[in-house]
């Protein structure tokens, strides 16, 4: 499970034709409110969770490329059915895949979720204000995309506080080749003559490729004219380690974790 991010509700707005069927009675029968919130139940939903969300969420649901679970605030939903559907359905456009389980496996893993608090000492203390000014010192802009403002080289930052967690953002700006997202892969094309051109790849096929070079602008290659295309598994991005102080950090952490515009 990568994102916990939306629910995946059933809506009568929508045609019939239009709606995914589900394999799941408790889907379509509408049910509301867990059946299953025993100890027992949430001990089997610990174990479903370690194997089969962990990976992204964290083993204590404290997030990493997936987001914090403990903060019991979900971006599309806080209810019990929009936490199954999400875990039914997926959601669509972002890292959550499809869990098909059994129903009773499913809410088990509900009610395991429902169980996660965060401990005191993981509240956030850094400082939001001081971190927009230090994304706007250091240029971050320059790359990402926030609220209608900023470049394309790097993810968009608009809602990242819904979709990462702060231990995830912290790692990524200390060292953010640990984490590379497939889009946002460095593409370096070699002319024939030697001249290289360094972006993010936006297209390729047997003929050609198209990438976004560092100063945003959009360059097409014909393969047949270019030398070469190497693909170092190096992030664009430079790391912030040594630059940025412990409180810097925090602060940084702190403004990212706060974009959640819906």
């Amino acid at each position: 499970m990568v994102a916990l991010a939306a629910a995946g509700v059933l809506t009568a707005a929508l045609p019939a034709a239009a709606q995914r069927p589900l394999a799941s009675i408790d889907a379509q029968t509408g049910v509301d409110a867990n059946p299953y919130t025993s100890d027992e139940d949430v001990a089997v939903g610990e174990e479903l969770y370690a194997s089969r969300c962990s990976v992204c969420h964290g083993p204590e649901g404290r997030g990493d490329r997936g987001p914090d679970l403990t903060r019991q605030v979900y971006r599309h939903g806080n209810s019990d059915r929009a936490i199954f559907m999400n875990i039914l359905s997926g959601i669509p456009n972002t890292g959550m895949p499809s869990v098909r389980l059994s129903d009773k496996e499913m809410w088990q893993i509900v009610a395991y979720v429902r169980s996660l608090r965060a401990p005191a000492e993981m509240a956030e203390t850094g400082d939001a204000d001081a971190g927009r000014a230090l994304y706007a010192r250091h240029d971050c802009g320059r790359c990402h995309f926030v609220d209608g403002e900023g470049g394309r080289l790097g993810p968009e930052l608009s809602t990242i506080g819904w979709s990462r967690s702060p231990v995830h953002l912290r790692a990524s700006i200390v060292d953010p080749g640990g984490d590379i997202e497939d889009d946002y892969r460095q593409v370096r094309v070699v002319g024939a003559d030697g001249s290289p051109t360094v972006g993010v790849l936006l297209n390729e096929d047997s003929y050609s490729i198209q990438l976004l070079d560092m100063a945003g602008r959009l360059r097409s290659f014909m393969k047949s004219d270019i030398d070469e295309i190497e693909r170092p598994q190096v992030s664009l991005m430079p790391s912030f380690a040594g630059r940025l102080d412990d409180p810097e950090l925090d602060a940084l952490v702190a403004y990212l974790s706060s974009l959640r515009r819906r």
